[in-house]
């Protein structure tokens, strides 16, 4: 009797457990909505499927989140962007993955369309700018994402280091000013005659010396409005150049015309005879 009597104080006590466990929410395992690109380079599709339109280029270790789910592919949207497409999840990551970077070790480097020195370059890197690898020849090239404005290209893996370029402590330096030296002074947005015309400035405009590219081109801001362009040294100097007087126009003096020589008198005829 004593047992039964305990078993009849427990079971109601085990049934109340029962139902409060029961009544606890469980965890609901959620997937994470953002991933990170393996590949090095990847495409994004309009639309589920091989065959479909490539609208977007993504590199290793960008940032995505999942949109919508269609069979075995993803619609994702970059992150911080309004780039979206379709890839396969097989390219995913739900941890981070690490990126390969380099930094310009020279004072200037071309980014160039192609991995040849005879190739025409998009822009000037300058030293310490990162860039991401994408992939590489055994040439000695690297093509690469630029950090600063995903600008995509060429340049020699000579040229750059994975370590960042020590600065010491030292005083910021001075800015350097020149002046338009001629009636109309082109910024470039490359080092070429032949390249964009970003702005026209007058004579004597103000312009802050930002790097240079040789000899004959330095790259400046314009104060004013804020533009950045290349500029030919030969049109800068160090201070406002006075203003060259119009030259009067040369008057050209009509030369006489050439005197004839005095013709022989001729004889008076003789009169008829009769």
């Amino acid at each position: 009797m004593k047992s039964l009597w305990r078993w009849s104080g427990i079971i109601p006590l085990l049934l109340i457990a029962l139902f409060i466990s029961s009544c606890v929410t469980k965890p609901v395992e959620t997937k994470p909505s953002f991933y990170y690109v393996t590949p090095v380079i990847t495409y994004l599709k309009d639309c589920p499927g091989y065959d479909c339109k490539v609208v977007g280029e993504l590199y290793r270790a960008d940032r995505v989140e999942q949109v919508e789910v269609k069979d075995n592919w993803w619609r994702v949207r970059l992150a911080g962007g309004t780039l979206t497409g379709w890839l396969q999840p097989e390219l995913l990551s739900p941890t981070r993955v690490a990126a390969a970077y380099f930094y310009v070790t020279a004072d200037s480097l071309e980014l160039r369309e192609c991995p040849s020195p005879d190739c025409p370059f998009r822009k000037i890197l300058l030293k310490g700018d990162r860039v991401q690898k994408i992939d590489e020849n055994d040439q000695g090239w690297l093509r690469v994402l630029v950090e600063k404005d995903a600008s995509i290209g060429w340049i020699l893996a000579a040229q750059v280091s994975d370590q960042a370029p020590k600065t010491a402590a030292k005083p910021a330096p001075e800015k350097e000013y020149y002046f338009a030296a001629a009636t109309t002074v082109n910024l470039y947005s490359l080092p070429l005659f032949s390249s964009k015309v970003v702005k026209s400035l007058p004579l004597n405009e103000k312009v802050e010396k930002l790097a240079h590219y040789g000899q004959d081109w330095f790259k400046v801001r314009h104060p004013g409005s804020g533009a950045e362009g290349w500029a030919a040294t030969k049109d800068l100097k160090t201070s406002p150049v006075t203003a060259e007087p119009p030259k009067p126009k040369k008057k050209f003096r009509k030369k006489p015309a050439p005197k004839k020589p005095p013709q022989p008198e001729e004889a008076p005829l003789e009169p008829e005879a009769m």
